[in-house]
């Protein structure tokens, strides 16, 4: 029998597209590749958001072993919620979203940042009890303090993919209203304090935080994007934003739109910038018809999109945990431009990949540098992505999984 690992879970899997899900993929499959059988396990109620059904995207399939959702049933690939808690916060949610399109404000709360109830919490505490597992991981910080009711789990673990407390400062010093819960970093360490695994999305992260951490040990997961067939087809420069729909990336996007673009097109009146993914539907009304500008939306082979004809934006002004579209658009075989804050996860691994620049104005004089510069962005676009794979090997993190699997 393979030793059991159990990842426990507070959120939906429906899709792939966004950064926390691929991230969450690259930390089973290397759970895969450490030879273990794997279990996730849902809380009942929290993991369904604002609505009763939901369903494991196919992309996970070859890395679960079973899936464990208390007070639920499946039918085909969609699982139901049978708590009537969980269909009242729907119809709240419906009720909002017919305010929203009537023109009213709506603020939709993530509950990433709330710890799970004590009713909620005790019952996946009573699941992870039946059969334990050699290696119990809880899914962000603020699932952590389930932790407490397992001291019996000879591995407690956390996959970090943020700081919480560093995410709601970033909110804050940016004039933001966070959308989830706020938590000091004094509190968040009392959410994690019983675990003695801690996994980090990013590696700056792993020191300033992991340093508190002294009784656990501590592992930094990099990103690993996919291998895309990249084009070496060169055609007309252009800019290419990627993202999903999400605080960091609306104010990354709207930023570039308004500060730095007029000063590219004032240098480069024929450059496009492409945005691609579902960030585009948070784009400002006043920037939506910008010369040059097009919005895609979902594009099904980013491929098509990438390749030394294409220069990645990273414009990031609030960032924790790691930003995963920096090393997807190397792995696209795109040259990128990138804020500090962009990089921040990844310690010193992409400095020599990326064009870092410190203000808007040298960020747009990279921008008109590297359109000028056919060479070095076919150079990029030929070695970025299999150093980016050599990186994303991510085997320290399968060496400590087999190791503390073993005992």
């Amino acid at each position: 029998m393979k030793p059991v690992f159990d990842l426990v879970l507070q959120r939906q899997l429906e899709s792939l597209s966004t950064g926390n899900n691929a991230y969450l993929l690259t930390f089973l499959q290397a759970a895969r590749r450490a030879d273990l059988h794997i279990r996730l396990v849902f809380a009942p109620w929290r993991s369904f958001g604002n609505r009763p059904w939901s369903a494991i995207h196919p992309g996970f399939d070859h890395v679960i072993d079973e899936v464990i959702w208390p007070r639920a049933i499946k039918l085909g690939r969609a699982y139901w919620s049978l708590s009537p808690r969980v269909w009242a916060r729907f119809g709240v949610r419906v009720i909002k979203e017919g305010l929203r399109r009537l023109g009213v404000k709506q603020t939709i709360h993530s509950y990433l940042g709330d710890p799970l109830g004590r009713s909620e919490e005790k019952l996946v505490a009573a699941v992870c009890k039946v059969d334990p597992a050699a290696i119990l991981i809880a899914e962000y910080s603020s699932l952590a303090p389930l932790l407490n009711r397992l001291p019996d789990h000879k591995v407690r673990g956390v996959l970090m993919h943020d700081l919480m407390s560093a995410r709601a400062e970033q909110f804050r010093l940016n004039d933001l209203k966070p959308d989830f819960l706020e938590v000091s970093a004094a509190d968040e360490f009392e959410w994690v304090k019983s675990a003695n695994l801690m996994v980090y999305a990013s590696a700056d992260e792993m020191v300033t935080f992991g340093s508190q951490m002294s009784g656990a040990r501590a592992v930094w997961l990099c990103p690993e994007p996919p291998v895309y067939a990249v084009s070496e087809t060169v055609e007309t420069p252009r800019l290419v934003f990627l993202g999903t729909r999400h605080a960091g990336n609306t104010d990354s996007l709207n930023h570039f739109l308004g500060d730095i673009w007029p000063l590219v097109r004032a240098r480069l009146p024929d450059v496009e910038c492409w945005i691609a993914g579902s960030t585009g539907k948070d784009v400002a009304p006043e920037y939506e018809d910008l010369a040059g500008v097009k919005i895609l939306g979902r594009v099904d082979d980013l491929a098509d999109i990438g390749g030394p004809s294409s220069i990645g934006l990273a414009p990031t002004r609030l960032a924790s945990g790691v930003s995963i579209k920096v090393a997807e658009y190397l792995m696209l075989g795109m040259t990128c431009v990138a804020y500090p804050k962009a990089l921040q996860g990844f310690g010193d691994a992409l400095n020599t990949m990326v064009d870092v620049s410190a203000d808007k104005q040298a960020y747009a004089d990279a921008i008109v540098a590297l359109v000028g510069d056919e060479n070095r962005r076919v150079a990029q676009a030929k070695n970025a992505p299999g150093e980016v794979a050599r990186i994303g090997r991510n085997q320290p993190v399968i060496d400590c999984l087999r190791e503390l699997a073993a005992g």
